[in-house]
């Protein structure tokens, strides 16, 4: 429900914004641009920040950060992940080949990037038997609590399909669905052409 709701605002953004349009082509005229914003996940709402910047017709290069954290509890347990991202990514630029007017950018591209994970598991007097952790994993043991942690990383490749609007002639709105990695759900910001 919450995903249709930020949806559902983006196009409304869209159909009811200002009359002042960007004249921005971001595969020609050599603008760089930062888009901050949040993500979709079943694992926390992340937030992400990314730049970008034409080496080509059609084409930008790239990189990105995001970072989320989701903490659950179970009876006098609680679990809580930490996920840290920093990424590479190319996006090719469709405005020229389908025609569309400047105010909008839609693109496709692929993605390339470095997760990092940590979690810790607290039993505050409950059984302790709820999970089994490595040994080596333990951080903490007292009469009333025990805490196990882990940390992981690895490389993630993944693909991106987007639209932006742009509602000023530095401002827009961004749209993005992705798989493959952190921010595989989608996300929702705000670009700035510097």
């Amino acid at each position: 429900m919450k995903n249709k709701l930020i949806i559902s605002s983006f196009v409304l953004a869209m159909l009811f914004s200002a009359n002042s349009y960007a004249q921005f082509n971001p595969h020609s005229n050599g603008v760089s641009m930062i888009t901050a914003g949040v993500g979709f996940s079943s694992w926390g709402i992340p937030i992400f920040a990314r730049y970008e910047a034409p080496v080509a017709d059609n084409i930008t290069v790239g990189g990105g950060l995001s970072f989320q954290t989701k903490s659950d509890t179970y009876g006098s347990s609680k679990w809580k992940t930490t996920l840290f991202s920093i990424n590479a990514r190319g996006s090719y630029h469709f405005n020229e080949l389908l025609e569309v007017t400047d105010e909008w950018d839609f693109y496709a591209g692929v993605n390339l990037g470095y997760v990092v994970a940590n979690g810790k598991w607290t039993d505050n007097g409950g059984n302790g038997n709820v999970i089994t952790p490595d040994s080596n994993a333990r951080i903490a043991s007292t009469s009333a609590t025990t805490a196990y942690g882990f940390g992981s990383g690895g490389i993630g490749v993944g693909i991106h399909l987007g639209a932006r609007y742009f509602i000023k002639d530095n401002l827009g709105i961004n749209l993005e669905v992705g798989g493959g990695s952190q921010l595989s759900g989608g996300t929702i910001g705000v670009t700035f052409l510097l």
